[in-house]
């Protein structure tokens, strides 16, 4: 299946550069990449305009701003352009991809390589700490895998895990529901009811940043709440708030 990549990013200005052009070498003719930027600034700088104007597979989109609404808007576009465009019917596979995630061309050509019967999955993932700011180095090896096998069973995911849908699948869904927060856990539950997730792809690193600025330990219980919250019909847009600590 041909595949789309769709990276929602939020004031990342030049930090997104190295991973962009990193991405970009892995790209085959066929592949098509959106960023969907709902930063505050309307100017790309120079240099980002560059890079993205340069390369035919890689496009730019501005959206407001909400991942839901960042992934349905960089859906929508790509799945009109391999439409309009390229004049292709068949499905193919969105990949809605964080960009701190560290991927490599193995996951590319993993999914590149799905079977057309798998409609959904997800990567494992790994935390990769950030040199800058101290590490409890025991529990970041520790939660990514209790996270990796509750998703397994469950089949509820997590954005960091890098959740890719067929397109054809995404439409009759109707995309990520338009909330606040909690986007991906509730399309997991949709998509679970259709099929089982392909969860056997290379392991995929993501930032520790934010597990070791607020701590291992407040983290995973702030999760466990504000899930817990959801589950009892909390107001995702409460949520949000709770999640920023606003």
């Amino acid at each position: 299946m041909g595949l789309d990549i769709v990276i929602p990013v939020y004031n990342e200005g030049d930090n997104l550069l190295p991973w962009l052009q990193a991405l970009t070498h892995y790209l085959q003719p066929a592949d098509r990449l959106v960023i969907v930027d709902a930063s505050d600034s309307d100017c790309l700088s120079d240099t980002l305009f560059d890079v993205i104007s340069n390369i035919k597979q890689v496009h730019y989109l501005k959206s407001e701003k909400g991942r839901a609404v960042q992934m349905n808007a960089g859906a929508e576009f790509l799945t009109n352009l391999a439409t309009e465009n390229l004049h292709q019917t068949d499905p193919r596979i969105l990949w809605f991809l964080h960009s701190d995630s560290g991927l490599s061309c193995h996951h590319l050509e993993y999914l590149r390589s799905l079977d057309t019967g798998v409609i959904w999955g997800r990567f494992d993932v790994q935390f990769t700490p950030e040199l800058d700011i101290s590490a409890d180095t025991f529990s970041l090896s520790i939660i990514p895998k209790f996270m990796n096998l509750r998703s397994r069973l469950t089949q509820v995911m997590t954005g960091d895990q890098g959740i890719f849908i067929r397109s054809d699948i995404f439409q009759q869904l109707k995309g990520y529901a338009d909330i606040p927060l909690m986007e991906d856990i509730e399309i997991s539950k949709r998509l679970r009811k259709l099929g089982k997730a392909d969860c056997d792809g290379p392991v995929l690193k993501t930032s520790a940043r934010r597990w070791q600025q607020n701590g291992c330990l407040p983290t995973v219980l702030l999760m466990w709440k504000l899930r817990l919250m959801y589950w009892l019909g909390v107001s995702p847009t409460v949520l949000v708030k709770k999640y920023y600590g606003e």
